[in-house]
């Protein structure tokens, strides 16, 4: 099937991958793969993002630029930093027991903490569950980055275009089969973390 490719040493062996891995953004063994997580740049170019890693802090394992064209920044054997820090699951879908709930209002209102330390303190209740109870962190993702700029004056992305469109459900639908996940394991990073809801607000990878 045009989905399938072979996973050779954390590296996607396949005509429309092209080989950009960047040991400087690895951060360690990456032990389990339970879901994939849509990011958008904020840089409207690839060479921009490419030159980010160089710091060796931030970044992704996949890459997916203006024209469509998509690399392989990282090995899918190993952790990038791509998440942060992680919202409640369950307080977003409205489906927390009332002993969760408390639990987690409890550290998003205490009083005396900085809003820094409450998030912290909300993220590591969240990673301490097993998936999917709560959303996905860098322990356990894949991070896919598209080029978009970032439009300051609107306060948000640039849509993601056909092009990138058709690359993520491609790359998508690879992963899941190769990887034995569902799209119920593909989120926005919108959605999941404390950053604009609009980051991957307009990328599609379902397919008809």
């Amino acid at each position: 099937m045009a989905y399938q490719v072979i996973i050779n040493g954390g590296k996607v062996v396949h005509s429309r991958v092209i080989n950009r891995i960047d040991a400087r953004i690895e951060k360690g063994a990456l032990n389990a793969v339970h879901a994939l997580v849509v990011h958008q740049t904020g840089a409207a170019t690839s060479r921009s993002v490419f030159g980010s890693y160089a710091n060796g802090q931030n970044g992704a394992h996949f890459l997916i630029d203006v024209d469509g064209r998509l690399y392989q920044t990282a090995r899918v054997t190993q952790k990038c930093w791509h998440v942060g820090r992680i919202r409640a699951k369950c307080q977003h879908l409205r489906s927390c027991s009332s002993t969760d709930l408390a639990a987690i209002n409890q550290i998003l209102f205490r009083r005396g903490d900085s809003y820094a330390v409450r998030i912290k303190a909300l993220h590591d209740h969240e990673a301490a569950k097993a998936y999917p109870h709560r959303y996905p962190t860098n322990e356990d993702s894949i991070g896919i980055e598209i080029v978009s700029a970032f439009d300051v004056r609107a306060d948000a992305y640039a849509s993601v275009n056909r092009s990138q469109n058709e690359s993520l459900s491609w790359l998508v639908a690879a992963l899941e089969g190769a990887l034995a996940l569902s799209d119920s394991d593909v989120y926005t990073h919108g959605t999941i973390g404390y950053k604009q809801v609009s980051e991957g607000a307009t990328a599609k990878w379902t397919r008809p």
